[in-house]
């Protein structure tokens, strides 16, 4: 392969890989921000559920209280009717009502007390939550500045590295121009590929002797495995 043909191939196969990276940094700024954004959102649901089970729990605590009051108060007048029995069998009822009432108060007493507990779990959870999306909205707001200011440097890079394969594409010989072209839509970045030592850089297959003997006699050759446009490694 001629010498400026070999040159020209590594170097169109330098500047593809490097606008490549270029592109890949264009791209990975906008997802990357998009999963922080998605963060985001997940977080605020999580907190939304959080407080929806707060809100069940409270309004579970309550209405215990009130059937709480609402049993003291039945217990009170019970105990009023207790003094007034007007004999034995009245007497013994009540006060096995009052009884039963009592121990029913104080299961709802400890059942009140552990939705308390929850409560106050819930409220924690909850403050957690809230630190954790504070932190993400703080940190989604810091990353866009960072891809905004970033970008306008690699659309740059990006403009001067295309120009830069125009002009070496152009210098290519026509038959050689048409097949890279055509591996290029193809495989982008990945159209060419050095050997190194005697193999192909993209599939790591070993070139046989006569492929490379054609190679540095200026032969366009392509890997029988992958289909690679090749050039020498050293060149």
């Amino acid at each position: 392969m001629e010498r400026s043909l070999t040159n020209r191939l590594k170097q169109l196969h330098h500047l593809h890989l490097q606008l490549k990276d270029v592109q890949d940094h264009l791209e990975r700024g906008p997802r990357q921000l998009k999963a922080r954004q998605q963060l985001i959102l997940q977080k605020q649901a999580d907190l939304d559920e959080q407080r929806q089970k707060q809100k069940a729990l409270k309004m579970a605590a309550d209405q215990k209280s009130l059937q709480l009051k609402s049993n003291e108060a039945k217990i009170h007048e019970l105990k009023a009717k207790l003094n007034a029995a007007s004999s034995n069998r009245e007497f013994d009822i009540i006060k096995k009502q009052i009884e039963a009432d009592t121990v029913a108060n104080s299961v709802l007493e400890d059942e009140i007390l552990e939705s308390l507990e929850k409560v106050d779990a819930g409220q924690i959870a909850a403050r957690q939550i809230e630190s954790e999306l504070a932190t993400a909205k703080a940190e989604e707001t810091r990353f866009a500045a960072d891809v905004a200011a970033a970008e306008m440097g690699l659309q740059t890079r990006a403009a001067e590295l295309k120009a830069a394969l125009a002009e070496a594409e152009s210098h290519l010989p026509n038959e050689a121009s048409i097949v890279y072209r055509r591996l290029v839509l193809a495989h982008g970045a990945g159209a060419l590929a050095a050997i190194e030592g005697t193999n192909c850089s993209c599939c790591y297959v070993n070139i046989p002797p006569q492929m490379l003997l054609g190679l540095r006699s200026g032969q366009l050759m392509f890997c029988k495995t992958c289909g690679r446009l090749l050039y020498p490694g050293d060149a």
